[in-house]
């Protein structure tokens, strides 16, 4: 079973916890702490297989109705804490992750800042190349934004998606379409470095 390792961040409130649980409704709350008298900052980690076959997503208590002669990927999902301060937490926990998930809340521009200094962290953990989806959320609401209004403010270079994590609108379309992404990177990432090898 090949791995596939996602995080999401995105300032605090933005609907982090609630997007990993709807696409794993058994995610677990988890510590990280670091030094004896450090706070202990909380967050969320979840796991789904993706069947890169069929395109299609299992939970936990699917996994009987998987298919292991097709291409099966286990992958984990971390929630970051959104407060600014509780950076360096994030960093910690973005390293060694294949793809980031940007979640900003829709009806919270001003909150932009944020999510740009996020992303920033994430970038100096990751290189400056690594996939990342944007997920504009709560779009249940009448008063969310259109991501045409608020998203160029970011300047990131990313597929935008607008969802709702509370209620499932557009959640598993656009995972699912993140997770095909991610994949293909790894593919030539992993192609590239056998390459370099060779050439040694």
């Amino acid at each position: 079973m090949k791995k596939m390792k996602l995080v999401v961040i995105g300032p605090h409130q933005a609907g982090k916890t609630t997007l990993i649980r709807k696409l794993d409704p058994w995610a677990v709350r988890m510590d990280y702490s670091k030094g004896t008298f450090s706070t202990t900052v909380g967050f969320d980690y979840g796991i789904v297989l993706w069947d890169a076959t069929e395109n299609r997503i299992y939970r936990r208590n699917q996994i009987d109705e998987v298919d292991p002669s097709n291409e099966i990927w286990k992958v984990t999902i971390t929630g970051t804490p959104g407060q600014v301060a509780f950076s360096g937490a994030r960093k910690a926990l973005l390293r060694g992750k294949n793809g980031v998930i940007l979640l900003i809340d829709a009806t919270q521009p001003a909150h932009l800042v944020y999510a740009m200094e996020q992303y920033q962290e994430a970038r100096e953990v990751l290189g400056a190349r690594f996939p990342t989806v944007i997920f504009s959320n709560k779009h249940d609401l009448p008063y969310a934004k259109d991501p045409s209004s608020i998203v160029p403010l970011l300047g990131i270079k990313a597929d935008v998606w607008e969802i709702s994590a509370l209620k499932g609108f557009n959640v598993e379309r656009a995972f699912k379409d993140f997770l095909i992404k991610v994949r293909k990177h790894l593919i030539i990432e992993s192609v590239s470095h056998m390459m370099e090898g060779r050439w040694i």
